[in-house]
């Protein structure tokens, strides 16, 4: 039917883009709507592939258990399970994840590791190291996840014993504060049939957009076959974490541990109270005792506070009885930057208190070019002396840059040293032991313990752990490790 005149003269009389506009106007829409619906299915399937990939992963594992145990009637119906779930992203690779893979032609390789297509393999030697320069990060927390084979090689002349188990270190590569906190080891167990398990490593915490990452074995492996593929880093998921129901009314346990803290209270105070009476007569006829009974005072009083507590005290008893005696246990200390100050001796302040510490078991090159501690320190690590002040100076920075700002926990020998600091093990949250961060960078010497002393299990399980870090830094090269003579001879 024909427009009327009307009608028709003011359709002709709109401008030409206007009318182009109201003919392709439903066409535009409609391909506006089938693309908002792609981008939609594309951001539910970009976020649902991660957590499809970690039960994907965890259904390898269990496939991998009911074969061992020679189910395969249900490994092949787990198997089915793990090809559904893999043909549901037949495309996946073309979607945005918020991975980062870390892929093994890319990594710099040293020693007899080596790149076998997606997999790191020949983990024959202890030098051997796979490393990742200048990996882009968003800033955040990860996880490093990754597929694990190991198994024995046969037997060559019994020369070579196959492990029972290989670990591994994977850590950011910087001296700048915060790195080292990025330092993860994880196991290797062996497996049947050489099948792949998955690992979850970390978390690892970044501050910067471009890192360097190494993986390294704790020692070489040389009878046995380890494979490790489908590097990445997956970032953090913050679970949703339920607290456990309490226990109902009326409930036994819950009455007699009620019954015992408060049985335990009665009997701790009066013992406390004449210990306390006792500790005021010594300072009167051994006055160099003073120093060591102010400290013993004062820890009666915190154990006194906490006795007012009926629901913590078998913990602080049981703190007690792991290991700390003969130490003053300080938390929430703070470094204080002096001109004094280096790698191992500085001055740390606690409720308007300054105490000039010494870190035990380990020491730091000495800024002082007349100290004999310069030779004792060049000798240890076989370097020239004039790289001792060098150190001496990247071991300050160090200290400051990594403890500024922090809070600390110290465990403090009561008495001074000569020169006047109070040998002390510095802990710090989610990373430990400060030595061994020390150690690590080849920033400092390990001390033998010291003879005839009265250690309990603590402390030397604790110096243990600080000759496996030396050990590890020398193996690695790290800081002073690096300009040993003995390596170029």
């Amino acid at each position: 039917m024909p427009l009327p005149r009307a009608i028709r003269h003011r359709f002709f009389c709109l401008p030409a883009g206007w009318v182009a506009l109201m003919l392709v106007s439903p066409l535009i829409q409609a391909q506006d709507a089938a693309k908002m619906r792609a981008d939609f299915l594309k951001l539910i399937l970009s976020d649902s592939q991660m957590l499809t990939d970690q039960y994907e992963r965890a259904l390898a594992k269990l496939e991998s258990d009911l074969a061992a145990d020679a189910d395969y009637e249900q490994a092949q119906l787990v198997q089915r399970r793990r090809e559904e779930l893999r043909a549901i992203y037949p495309g996946g690779t073309t979607l945005t994840s918020p991975a980062i893979p870390l892929a093994p032609e890319r990594a710099r390789l040293v020693g007899t590791a080596e790149a076998r297509g997606d997999t790191l393999t020949n983990w024959r030697t202890a030098t051997s190291q796979a490393e990742w320069a200048a990996v882009h990060v968003t800033p955040g927390s990860y996880y490093l996840e990754l597929e694990a084979s190991m198994s024995a090689l046969p037997s060559t002349a019994g020369r070579m014993v196959p492990q029972e188990k290989a670990t591994f270190a994977f850590y950011e590569v910087s001296l700048l504060p915060g790195a080292q906190e990025n330092r993860r080891s994880f196991d290797i167990m062996p497996g049947k049939d050489e099948t792949y398990a998955p690992l979850r490593i970390g978390p690892l915490n970044f501050s910067r957009d471009a890192v360097t990452l190494r993986l390294a074995p704790a020692m070489g492996y040389p009878a046995n076959a380890i494979s490790l593929r489908q590097f990445r880093l997956v970032p953090a998921v913050v679970d949703v974490v339920q607290t456990a129901a309490s226990l109902p009314e009326g409930d036994a346990l819950a009455a007699t541990r009620e019954l015992l803290q408060r049985e335990l209270v009665k009997v701790q105070k009066p013992v406390l109270t004449a210990y306390k009476e006792s500790l005021k007569t010594l300072p009167s006829t051994t006055p160099e005792m003073k120093e060591a009974v102010e400290a013993e005072t004062k820890r009666l009083t915190q154990l006194e506070n906490y006795a007012s507590t009926p629901s913590i005290i078998l913990e602080r008893m049981i703190r007690q009885l792991g290991g700390v005696a003969g130490f003053e246990d300080i938390d929430g200390a703070r470094y204080l930057s002096t001109v004094t100050s280096t790698g191992d001796r500085f001055t740390v302040e606690h409720d308007g208190r300054q105490i000039a510490i010494r870190l035990m078991w380990v020491s730091c090159a000495p800024p002082d070019e007349k100290s004999m501690a310069r030779k004792n320190f060049a000798d240890h690590f076989d370097i020239e002396m004039d790289n001792v002040g060098r150190l001496s100076r990247t071991a300050r920075e160090f200290t400051l840059g990594y403890l500024d700002g922090k809070s600390l926990r110290l465990l403090l020998r009561p008495m001074k040293d000569k020169d006047g600091f109070q040998p002390a093990l510095v802990f710090l949250p989610e990373v430990g032991l400060y030595q061994n961060v020390l150690v690590d960078q080849g920033l400092a010497a390990v001390e033998p313990f010291p003879k005839n002393a009265r250690a309990g299990l603590m402390e030397r399980g604790l110096y243990t752990t600080v000759l496996e870090h030396e050990a590890g830094a020398k193996r690695l090269k790290n800081g002073a490790w690096a300009l040993s003579e003995e390596d170029k001879k």
